[in-house]
């Protein structure tokens, strides 16, 4: 990843080198915004839990996340000091990406997103977008191309695949990111049972208990295979992402014949449905499409625009043509990006 110094004041690029984040200059304060590595900034601020976005912090470092991200990142092995939930004139905005991330509004000037999603999703609540002048936008699914279907469209299309397999004796795997999609899918589909987790899921929907999200009785893989509970189909099981040559993937296959489903917004693009080879593939996405991106800004209405992440080039061009000052900070690899 690449830092960029954004001076708020001229509200413009400075510097742009490899590095460790995006930095805004504020009021005489470095602010670093999803560092992965540790910074000597006044204030750190981690919007969530996935791996791209942690770091191990120094002591000495000021953390501003939510508490929710602080207990998921201590499963992880990111072990947070100094972690602080309100600073004055910062303000954390649920994102609606995963439990406990947030965006970030600087002295309701600067709004930076982080990763974020306006759709509601089975507990999550969709992101509610400030006004700003300053807007620091994540921009994975920035090219028109992403117009992802409603959740109701997608829940009927899921429920009916899994009701014609069951019919004839067939297990499922549903496949997904293990922290977000995973416990968005548990909560889902959970009506079908008996439901299995892989053990990484589990540990992830274990600690979303926790912290009071309700993702129902399950049984981890591990368990299922000690008592040989798989052999008794059909069954529905929660699977972290994965192609259909994978070890597990491979096993399920051989052994008890699973269908697989995947779920990811990449599964618009072609080369997502080669490279992935699994036997469903439904465009169901923690992140906006390229439309509500678009409404988010127009929502915000700011004078200036920075896209990152995914197709930032692509949608700072559409932006300019809709009359915005868009500017891309950073190209990233987009299928690097979190399922």
């Amino acid at each position: 990843m690449k830092i960029l110094f954004i001076d708020s004041k001229l509200s413009k690029s400075l510097a742009m080198m490899s590095g460790n984040g995006i930095i805004i200059k504020h009021n005489g304060k470095n602010i670093a915004l999803d560092p992965t590595k540790s910074t000597d900034a006044d204030v750190v601020f981690v919007s969530h839990a996935h791996m791209d976005h942690l770091h191990i912090p120094s002591n000495g470092e000021n953390i501003l996340t939510s508490h929710e991200t602080v207990k998921i990142a201590n499963t992880r092995g990111y072990h947070m000091l100094n972690v602080k939930e309100s600073l004055d004139g910062f303000e954390m905005i649920d994102s609606g990406h995963i439990l406990g991330s947030r965006g970030l509004l600087i002295d309701n000037e600067i709004f930076y997103t982080g990763d974020v999603c306006t759709r509601n999703r089975a507990f999550l609540q969709g992101a509610k977008i400030p006004k700003c002048d300053t807007l620091i936008l994540e921009s994975t699914y920035g090219k028109s191309e992403f117009k992802f279907p409603s959740i109701k469209k997608i829940t009927e299309n899921v429920n009916k695949i899994i009701s014609d397999l069951y019919s004839k004796g067939i297990p499922i795997i549903l496949i997904g990111y293990p922290l977000g999609k995973a416990q968005i899918l548990t909560s889902m589909f959970k009506h079908w049972g008996p439901i299995y987790l892989h053990d990484s899921v589990y540990e992830m929907n274990h600690v979303y208990n926790e912290l009071g999200i309700d993702l129902g009785n399950s049984i981890s893989y591990s368990e299922a295979e000690e008592y040989n509970s798989l052999s008794k189909k059909p069954w529905l099981m929660v699977a972290p992402r994965m192609n259909s040559k994978s070890k597990f993937v491979t096993e399920m296959k051989n052994r008890y014949d699973a269908v697989t489903i995947g779920f990811t917004g990449w599964s618009l693009a072609n080369w997502y449905r080669y490279s992935s080879s699994l036997d469903y593939v439904l465009p169901l996405s923690d992140h906006c499409d390229f439309e509500e991106l678009i409404s988010i800004v127009k929502i915000c209405d700011p004078s200036k625009v920075y896209t990152f992440h995914g197709y930032s080039i692509e949608l700072s061009i559409e932006l300019n043509k809709l009359g915005y000052d868009a500017e891309p900070l950073i190209r990233q690899n987009y299928r690097l990006s979190d399922f």
